[in-house]
């Protein structure tokens, strides 16, 4: 027996469960800080198709008489970022279907999540033609809280994990902008 009244072993073991309670409370991998600019995020983001790079391009677009930094993708591509969201966040940007191409092909857009198991579509929307060269600029807010923030689960910590967030372009040959994408808090 040690001086507390417990042999020196227990004592040990007692400790030792301790450190690891605490260092499960601690994320597997640094957080991306929050709110995560996308457009900055790009250099480290999945393009594809990897052949054909300038599907997927940061441009200037003039958008009610202002200058704004745009994501533009062409059909078809896909980018996937890879981010860790430690508060309940959504995605928010403003979108358009850009002048140019074929007026009556379809476009789609979609945006989902996934975490190599499964994928989820949270954005699904076929974009028409803007009626002359004025950009019909609309909205885009998506709640991402499933995947993000603490949660009251032993099981499922939607914070610890990294996810991966995937937008799709798929259709005829105009291309689709994205202005100001960036993930923040709700």
């Amino acid at each position: 027996m040690g001086p507390w009244g417990a042999p020196a072993r227990v004592r040990r073991l007692t400790a030792a469960a301790l450190v690891l309670s605490g260092a499960a409370c601690v994320p597997s991998s640094p957080a991306t800080p929050m709110p995560i600019d996308l457009l900055r995020e790009l250099p480290r983001a999945a393009v594809a198709p990897a052949a054909r790079p300038n599907l997927v391009s940061v441009q200037v677009i003039d958008r009610d008489g202002a200058q704004h930094q745009a994501l533009v993708m062409h059909p078809t591509s896909r980018v996937i970022w890879q981010i860790q969201m430690t508060e309940p966040a959504e995605l928010r940007a403003d979108i358009a279907r850009l002048p140019g191409g074929d007026a009556g092909a379809e476009l789609s857009v979609r945006i989902g999540m996934s975490d190599e198991r499964i994928y989820e579509d949270h954005f699904r929307e076929r974009l028409p033609h803007p009626a002359g060269e004025a950009l019909a600029w609309r909205p885009l807010v998506l709640d991402l809280s499933l995947y993000s923030g603490w949660k009251w689960s032993l099981f499922y910590q939607p914070s610890r994990r990294t996810w991966s967030l995937v937008l799709n372009v798929q259709g005829g040959d105009a291309a689709v902008a994205l202005a100001g994408p960036v993930i923040a808090a709700r």
